[in-house]
């Protein structure tokens, strides 16, 4: 196994633990733990390190190591508002595209969490995984890649698991037409419309997720 595949390997093993909650948060990570856990060398685990601390999943303390971030209401309502402040746009940037073909691909991938049932751990993995697909393939659409950078540096992947496991798997609301009817306020040919529509949703998530917060239920 190539250096490249073997970080590639420690980098999945340690992401898949943090976000099933194997791993302390607060606590600083031991690297010969985490190698371990990925069966894979300390230096594929630095390497794996370094692209988690990048998508913010991580963070580093100099002089002391890694750690899981504990989550706080503070934590959650920013990082919600930096990836508000990039959707917004995304949206924004779709509407004014008015692609016929862009849409049906969006509106097919919306149709695909729109349909997932909440059955099983799976279900959730599978719910954040399509959730996560579809808002990166908006920001992709949108026609300007350093959107999705952002939202890939911003832990998106980390945020709507989260979100999946403590908002999405209680069903708080009724989701069965919940990502199909953003894509059609979206592609409404008023971009107004289209960013309130996306604010709107992202607000639905923050709340609902300061609500599980304060319940004890966002871990």
């Amino acid at each position: 196994m190539d250096q490249r595949t073997s970080s590639e390997k420690a980098y999945r093993a340690i992401l898949q633990a943090i976000l099933e909650g194997q791993l302390p948060k607060g606590e600083f990570l031991s690297q010969r733990m985490l190698a371990s856990i990925a069966d894979t060398s300390i230096i594929s685990v630095r390497e794996a390190l370094k692209r988690l601390e990048h998508e913010h999943i991580l963070e580093a303390i100099p002089k002391w190591g890694v750690r899981i971030p504990l989550e706080t209401r503070e934590r959650i309502q920013g990082l919600y508002g930096v990836r508000e402040a990039l959707e917004v746009m995304v949206a924004y940037l779709l509407c004014l595209q008015d692609d016929p073909l862009v849409a049906q691909e969006i509106l097919e991938k919306a149709t695909e969490c729109d349909l997932i049932t909440t059955e099983g751990k799976e279900s959730v993995d599978y719910f954040a995984q399509k959730h996560r697909e579809l808002h990166l393939l908006m920001a992709e659409r949108s026609g300007n890649h350093h959107l999705k950078l952002e939202l890939e540096r911003l832990g998106l992947r980390s945020l709507l698991y989260q979100s999946a496991k403590s908002t999405w798997a209680n069903q708080v609301d009724d989701w069965r037409n919940w990502h199909r009817n953003l894509v059609g306020e979206i592609f409404s040919h008023d971009p107004a419309r289209a960013q309130e529509a996306m604010h709107r949703h992202i607000q639905h998530g923050l709340h609902h997720d300061l609500v599980m917060f304060d319940r004890g239920m966002f871990v």
